[in-house]
């Protein structure tokens, strides 16, 4: 389980305190895995980027039980409507590969006098094949960080 630690506005703060603790609030990991995915154990996860016009350019980073390390790096445009515009990821670690990031479902809010909030499903192909299922939480684009533990 990840816990949630937030040095972030007290907005967020509250929202978090008020929608509760539990799965929808956490980031998850699944690796496909002899024809469907199993998950794995999240030691931290972050999550940070920038606005830059009609283009949002996110990374996750999750540190993975077993010294591996997942970047995911996302390109959100909007025409009018968000979608993933594009997307790679790269796994650092023991069994390093890297790929392509398909979208499966995106939360994005665009916010007026503050910065984006994006989240959603992402699967992660490698040549083509499915590697890893992710789910991102909606969170503020600028320096969100989850440390895990039990």
């Amino acid at each position: 389980m990840v816990r949630s630690h937030h040095l972030l506005h007290p907005t967020l703060t509250l929202m978090v305190l008020i929608t509760g603790c539990g799965g929808r609030d956490e980031p998850r990991l699944s690796e496909w895995d002899g024809g469907a995915y199993r998950p794995r154990e999240v030691e931290e996860y972050q999550f940070g980027g920038k606005r830059d016009g009609a283009v949002t350019r996110a990374t996750a980073v999750f540190t993975i039980a077993g010294a591996e390390k997942l970047e995911i790096d996302l390109e959100i445009v909007y025409n009018p409507t968000p979608a993933l515009g594009s997307g790679r990821w790269r796994l650092d670690g023991p069994r390093g590969a890297a790929g392509e990031v398909r979208e499966e479902s995106i939360k994005f809010l665009g916010g007026q006098g503050e910065g984006p909030s994006l989240g959603g499903r992402f699967r992660l192909n490698e040549n083509g094949n499915p590697r890893f299922l992710v789910v991102l939480p909606l969170r503020p684009v600028e320096t969100s960080r989850w440390p895990g533990g039990p």
